[in-house]
């Protein structure tokens, strides 16, 4: 039957440094012990080898055995790999190295926010990057649920459980979208009371989360409730139905960016809020990865 070997990386690493200077004077130095205390290390782990010498050892000189020349490439091994343990242990604690599975809104993505975000983040890094792009809603459900560690969202969220935090990453202005021909089409800014008789195209969402939030709140502060005369999922496909005539719409400025034919983008210069892209995740996170990413968010930017 095989011993079980209850040797100790700090005997296997004294054995290494001995066996390297081959003087147990200047091993002591290099370990940072006292020489009685490494002799004592040695002859513990000669013990555990059934008593086998590891060095022949005289006043003179220090040698390594046939046994020690034999056990010293396997300890050195062990060593190696005992030293990749800690390195991938660290790696995985500072959030460099494991898995993260992020949500994303598609306005993160053409707001630049996402992928200057992406980027700081895997720079120097071993994350497994999982990336989902799912509606506000469905990000919510998924994070609070565990299933995924964060979401890029627009603000604010309201009635979602209190578990729920989230951090602003991105300040952007509010501009109208109008369809081609429209009577403002050409105006330098237009304020909210030119725009209380017009049809508009909304998001999908209610009025207390997201950019609808922001909207709704625009035409509450100017005076009047907004008539919808259609909503979509996605900027894409609002901007889409303003070039179709279906009405106009509010928008973050950076989807102004979108070159959509039959389109134009005016400023709004009487808005009173504007939209915000935050990162959602629970109030505690433990995946070191997420605390990482949480840590290098820099400073709230503005479009």
């Amino acid at each position: 039957m095989n011993r079980s070997l209850t040797a100790t990386l700090r005997q296997y690493e004294a054995f290494d440094v001995v066996a390297e200077t081959l003087h147990f004077g200047r091993a002591a130095q290099l370990l940072g012990v006292a020489q009685p205390a490494l002799t004592q290390q040695i002859k513990q782990l000669e013990a555990e080898f059934g008593g086998e010498l590891l060095f022949d050892r005289n006043r003179r000189r220090v040698l390594l055995t046939e046994f020690g020349e034999t056990v010293l490439p396997e300890v050195r091994a062990l060593l190696r790999q005992a030293h990749r343990v800690e390195n991938i242990a660290d790696a995985a604690r500072g959030g460099r190295r494991g898995r993260i599975e992020l949500a994303y809104i598609g306005s993160a993505s053409y707001a630049g926010v996402l992928g200057r975000v992406l980027k700081t983040f895997r720079a120097g890094t071993d994350v497994d990057l999982v990336l989902h792009e799912l509606d506000m809603d469905l990000q919510i459900r998924e994070i609070v649920a565990g299933r995924i560690d964060a979401g890029f969202v627009r603000l604010p969220l309201s009635g979602v459980p209190d578990v729920l935090v989230t951090r602003d990453i991105l300040e952007e202005d509010i501009m109208l979208a109008l369809p081609r021909g429209h009577r403002l089409e050409g105006a330098e800014s237009v304020r909210m009371a030119d725009l209380c008789k017009e049809s508009f195209i909304f998001t999908h969402l209610g009025p207390d989360l997201g950019f609808a939030a922001c909207a709704y709140a625009l035409c509450s502060d100017a005076g009047f409730t907004p008539h919808i005369a259609h909503r979509a999922r996605q900027f894409t496909a609002i901007v889409s139905f303003v070039s179709a005539g279906l009405g106009v719409a509010f928008v973050p400025a950076s989807v102004a960016r979108m070159a959509e034919v039959g389109v134009s983008f005016v400023r709004i210069s009487d808005a009173t809020v504007t939209s915000r892209i935050g990162l959602a995740h629970l109030d505690a996170p433990t995946n070191p990865t997420l605390r990482r990413l949480l840590a290098i968010l820099e400073p709230i930017d503005r479009l």
